[in-house]
């Protein structure tokens, strides 16, 4: 028998907190591009951050959580991001494979306190960073396939992401 578990408050914060990461996450890819020398690569990447925080506004809006201002949020990836602007390709790709692998356990471990009705929303952020890992992966390994597991991703949840993007503008 399933045990209902109803959303907590360290369930509700971390929630919220994840989204934030996200949207700033986004920044960060985008100030890096500037950097790394593979601009289209880690313009993909913010792309991926959009669509996983895109991915949870549905529980943002249930459960009336406010995040903090877009502004606020960009500013914080691109302060992020001046910490590792002087890396080459190669290392940012070796940060993603090690540092990522501890975000897949952050949002598995938030997956595992949420209500069962929100676990749809919530694998589609888990996912963003399995693809990015794989992504780096292949990017170490010369695999000129590297950024297919980026673009499955974004094909697969793309369309559901606008559409709840769109539903939740007008609410900030």
């Amino acid at each position: 028998m399933l045990e209902l578990v109803t959303a907590t408050q360290p369930y509700l914060d971390k929630l919220l907190q994840y989204y934030e990461e996200e949207i700033s996450g986004e920044a960060y890819f985008y100030a890096l591009a500037e950097h790394l020398g593979e601009h289209d690569k880690t313009v993909l990447l913010a792309r991926v951050e959009r669509i996983a925080a895109n991915s949870v506004i549905p529980l943002l809006l249930k459960y009336g959580l406010r995040p903090r201002e877009a502004a606020v949020l960009k500013q914080i990836g691109e302060d992020h991001a001046k910490l590792h602007s002087s890396w080459n390709w190669t290392q940012f790709m070796q940060h993603v494979v090690v540092r990522y692998t501890g975000y897949v356990d952050d949002f598995l471990e938030l997956e595992a306190i949420a209500p069962v009705e929100d676990l749809s929303h919530l694998k589609i952020l888990t996912q963003h960073e399995i693809v990015a890992i794989e992504f780096a992966q292949k990017e170490l390994a010369n695999d000129a396939e590297s950024t297919q597991p980026l673009i499955n991703y974004l094909n697969a949840h793309h369309d559901e992401a606008a559409d709840e993007m769109e539903q939740f503008l007008p609410r900030i």
